[in-house]
């Protein structure tokens, strides 16, 4: 008898918490952003989030503590979506830069979505190639540069490229966004752009889906 009392005060107080969570959502969907990146990424989707005016109870940016592999990533993703499958969409937001694991995550993801719809994580993956700055680099100028010169890092030969249209840019800053906001259309068209050349080219090199995410993040309210 105890112990259905017990099961009962649990399920009324389950049932409430969910209420109050569902009272504070707005009416369009639920979104869960993983970022490969523990701050440069996260940064950049909070700043877009609240200029959007996006509810945050709709659009969760979990925290990454597992590590920022590419399947570290997608790993994390699927384990959220299987203990809260409310969301709608999930984007995973890594680089291919050298990431042993970039083939192992993008398998993953293909595998996930010719699973059954009612089986099925809405796992999309959000990659950049070399890294997360050619989108930055992208709201400045058009570019199907090849940064994998043999010298120095990939991701580093990026950054010195973006640093000659923003000098001060850094890995971490809280204020990227705010800066380049007002070039977001040049960004998402040169980067439309990109798509298809790889497209023609058969080749991924150098590509940018944020993109995707940013329209569909747009959208949401309309």
């Amino acid at each position: 008898m105890a112990n259905d009392k017990i099961f009962h005060k649990r399920k009324a107080r389950d049932a409430r918490s969910l209420k109050r969570r569902q009272a504070r959502r707005s009416s369009y969907e639920m979104v869960l952003i993983v970022c490969e990146g523990e701050k440069t990424e996260p940064n950049y989707f909070r700043a877009l989030i609240d200029d959007l005016q996006l509810n945050t109870a709709n659009i969760r940016i979990a925290k990454n503590t597992t590590g920022s592999s590419p399947r570290n990533v997608v790993d994390l993703a699927r384990e959220v979506y299987k203990n809260e499958q409310d969301y709608d969409a999930v984007f995973c937001v890594f680089d291919k830069d050298q990431h042993p694991s970039y083939i192992e995550a993008m398998d993953i993801i293909r595998r996930e979505k010719s699973r059954k719809k009612e089986e099925r994580c809405p796992i999309h993956a959000i990659t950049s190639i070399p890294c997360f700055e050619f989108w930055i680099l992208l709201h400045f100028t058009y570019t199907t540069k090849v940064f994998d010169t043999g010298h120095g890092s990939i991701c580093g030969n990026v950054i010195s490229d973006l640093k000659r249209f923003l000098p001060g840019y850094e890995k971490n800053e809280t204020n990227t966004y705010q800066i380049i906001k007002d070039r977001i259309p040049k960004a998402i068209s040169n980067a439309k752009k990109i798509a298809a050349y790889c497209k023609s080219n058969g080749t991924d090199t150098p590509s940018t889906e944020m993109y995707s995410v940013i329209e569909y993040l747009q959208q949401l309210k309309k």
